[in-house]
């Protein structure tokens, strides 16, 4: 039992020690995310782009590239060394396993969809090739000691798929685990993610991922972290995990980005780790076929490593061949038909022709025959004309009517005229008759004095 003087000494001691201690700060320890705030603190407000910067939408092959490529799952795992082991070598050997992903590099169209692997803070490698379904990547000039990485399924861009399972992170150990130069387990840790080829292309992918940051935004004033993005000078909060285009800033020169991970309240979480610039040089050469307005199918293919779709010339020339060799079957039949018609009218033509020399003929041969006639027309007899009547009738041998095959194809030019025959026959016998017969002037009643014969009646 302690003495009444005693109990007043160990009063006297205890009033000092808690009025000494309520001055003390109290420190939160590396990565807290201060969950014990007091409910009057308010998280801190996040807010956009402002200055000279200005959020844009991806270019249009981007946009198409994420369309073709968004049925697929990528599924990462790391395959050796184990997490988190001891490797006794130089040469540092990564081994992963990828799934649904289709790793391309196109020679035109730069890097297709691929993986990329960051070691500590290091500029990523990008592995495009693989021994069917597995990457392997080897390191030779890693420092002894305890190193972290992270990889992840990355778009054409160098965005970072961020379905689960598309991404991995882990650590490993050179000769020996060194404690305190990496983030604690369990800890937040941030992997700033640049655009494919480290180039200032406008506009700006902004990406990052963040490893074990909690999850927040699940009711109103429930902000447990903030990313502080500053793009030469100019700066925004986001509050959460998603790539951003922005367009402004320096134009064409070169871009510094730098992430800041904050608490809820603006404060610094471990910047050793989580405090990261990243350097984005002038841009040279030719863009990549990710920065182009629009990819035609064969470009979108190539690029997002799905096969080439057959080209609509591959599929028009088997017609284009068939109508070329229907083409001279149909002309076959006019050419036919021309030729008839040509045929057609030489004979109408030679018919016609025919049928007038025919009825030439014809007309010349009804047509009556005139005899020259002398000065002085000598009368002749009724029984003269009678027989004279009788002989025109009968057809003499000139007369005779020609068969087909006598026909002259030229009656103009190859014969005389027909008229001329008929004149000589009857010429000579109408002047015999004429000697033979009376003529007289005389009339009435003296013409009845002579005889028929010329001479003169006896009384």
């Amino acid at each position: 039992m302690l003495r009444p003087g005693l109990k007043s000494i160990w009063a006297v001691l205890l009033t000092a020690v808690v009025l000494l201690s309520a001055g003390l700060p109290v420190h939160a320890r590396p990565g807290f995310f201060n969950r014990d705030v007091g409910t009057g603190a308010k998280p801190l407000p996040s807010s956009t782009p402002s200055g000279k910067l200005q959020e844009v939408a991806p270019p249009g092959a981007v946009q198409q590239l994420r369309q073709e490529l968004q049925r697929h799952r990528p599924s990462l795992r790391l395959v050796d060394p184990s997490n988190d082991t001891i490797v006794a070598t130089q040469e540092l050997e990564l081994s992963f396993e990828i799934n649904d992903w289709p790793l391309n590099n196109d020679p035109e169209l730069g890097l297709g969809p691929h993986v990329a692997i960051q070691i500590d803070d290091r500029s990523p490698l990008r592995l495009s090739d693989s021994d069917g379904n597995r990457l392997t990547v080897r390191i030779d000039d890693l420092e002894a000691g305890s190193h972290r990485f992270s990889a992840w399924a990355a778009y054409p861009w160098g965005e970072a798929v961020q379905s689960p399972g598309a991404s991995i992170q882990g650590r490993v150990h050179l000769w020996q685990k060194l404690q305190g130069t990496q983030p604690d387990r369990d800890a937040p840790w941030l992997v700033p993610v640049p655009p494919a080829g480290e180039q200032g292309l406008q506009p700006l992918l902004v990406d990052w991922l963040l490893w074990n940051a909690p999850l927040q935004n699940l009711r109103e004033g429930d902000g447990r972290w903030r990313l502080r993005i500053s793009i030469d000078g100019d700066s925004f909060l986001v509050d959460h995990q998603e790539a951003l285009w922005l367009k402004g800033s320096n134009g064409a020169s070169s871009h510094d980005i730098q992430m800041e991970l904050l608490n809820g309240l603006g404060e610094p979480i471990t910047p050793v780790f989580n405090n990261q610039l990243v350097h984005l040089k002038a841009p040279s050469g030719s863009k990549p076929g990710w920065m182009r307005s629009r990819l035609n199918e064969s470009q979108l293919a190539r690029l997002s490593g799905s096969p080439e779709p057959e080209m609509p010339e591959t599929v028009e020339q088997p017609k284009e061949a068939l109508q070329k060799a229907e083409q001279p079957p149909q002309q076959a039949p006019v050419e036919i038909e021309a030729e008839t018609e040509t045929e057609t009218e030489t004979e109408t033509e030679t018919e016609t022709e025919t049928e007038t020399e025919t009825e030439a003929e014809a007309e010349a041969k009804t047509d009556p025959i005139a005899p020259e006639n002398s000065d002085h027309e000598t009368p002749q007899s009724p029984q003269a004309q009678d027989q004279a009547t009788t002989e025109a009738s009968q057809p003499t041998p000139a007369q005779e009517e020609p068969t087909d095959n006598d026909l002259p194809m030229n009656t103009s030019e190859n014969n005389p005229p027909m008229t001329d025959k008929p004149t000589e026959s009857f010429e000579p016998q109408a002047q015999a008759e004429a000697k033979l017969m009376p003529s007289s002037s005389l009339g009435g009643s003296a013409r009845e004095l002579l005889n028929s014969d010329g001479r003169l009646r006896k009384p």
